[in-house]
């Protein structure tokens, strides 16, 4: 798909006397209701917009580049926000803000965006990984962190399945019906699974998805069909025909979200340029 089918807004500046501001921040998951701020829920944003309430003695909103459901865990998600205050330095949020931030949030960056910038209209591509690892690997500290399965399947078996996600497609099969885009179509960049180990040696496999967007439970639709069918060692064939189908009934088991981890936001124009090249050709 062309980036120029995208379909995004235009990305406005902040408005006369305000300066923007855009962080990379990591968080721990298993402590939140997820990134969006929801009555009644603790949430990442809601914890980031209290602190930064304190820091600057006044309220501000957040907008990431986009949101994370209740347990899904962030390496690096990237957020922006307005102030008026032109003297305070980039270096004071993240020292003034790690120290009165709740524990499972750190902030790793601040800066100040040269162009128009919009922390969700900016990007160019999201990478998510995905951890599995079986019941014989399974240790105390893996319950929120890792997806446990009783059996890891074959690793070429699912990368056949994996291989077909890459490219353009519709995925009306792979989204929940509270999905509202008005387009299901994703350009997907990267999919694939590989055998590493963790922090103890234990082995794990990993899902790598990387694309310019994803529609609603999308990455966790694709792992746990996948999963399911790779357990049984189904033909990719069978996997094919329910990418193409359209047909949210077609997918099977959605994975649970503790193994689920925006890995990497880009803003990168160049970084996946091959793609759009190629589509075109």
């Amino acid at each position: 798909m062309s980036r120029k089918d995208w379909h995004r807004p235009e990305v406005e500046g902040p408005r006369e006397g305000y300066r923007r501001i855009a962080m990379a921040l990591s968080y721990d998951g298993s402590l939140f209701c997820g990134w969006q701020r929801q009555e009644g829920q603790r949430t990442v944003q809601q914890e980031l917009e209290l602190a930064l309430g304190r820091m600057l003695g006044k309220d501000v909103i957040i907008q990431g580049s986009g949101r994370t459901d209740s347990k899904v865990h962030a390496r690096c998600q990237v957020c922006h926000f307005d102030i008026d205050n032109p003297t305070i330095p980039l270096s004071a949020f993240e020292k003034g803000l790690n120290p009165i931030l709740p524990p499972g949030i750190r902030i790793h960056r601040a800066w100040e965006p040269e162009e128009p910038f919009n922390a969700r209209f900016s990007t160019m591509s999201r990478t998510y990984r995905y951890f599995i690892k079986d019941e014989a690997s399974f240790t105390a500290f893996d319950q929120d962190y890792f997806a446990k399965v009783r059996k890891l399947p074959d690793l070429q078996v699912m990368n056949s399945y994996a291989s077909l996600v890459q490219g353009t497609h519709d995925f009306s099969s792979f989204c929940a019906s509270g999905d509202l885009s008005p387009s299901k179509f994703r350009d997907i960049y990267i999919s694939r699974f590989d055998m590493e180990t963790d922090r103890f040696g234990c082995p794990m496999m990993v899902y790598t998805i990387a694309g310019n967007a994803f529609l609603y439970h999308m990455v966790r639709s694709l792992v746990g069909t996948m999963l399911s069918l790779g357990q049984k060692g189904i033909d990719a064939g069978v996997f094919a025909a329910m990418l193409e189908a359209k047909d949210r009934n077609e997918a099977l088991e959605t994975a649970p979200s503790q193994g689920l981890y925006l890995w990497d936001v880009s803003y990168d124009e160049s970084q996946f340029a091959w793609f759009e090249e190629t589509e075109d050709d």
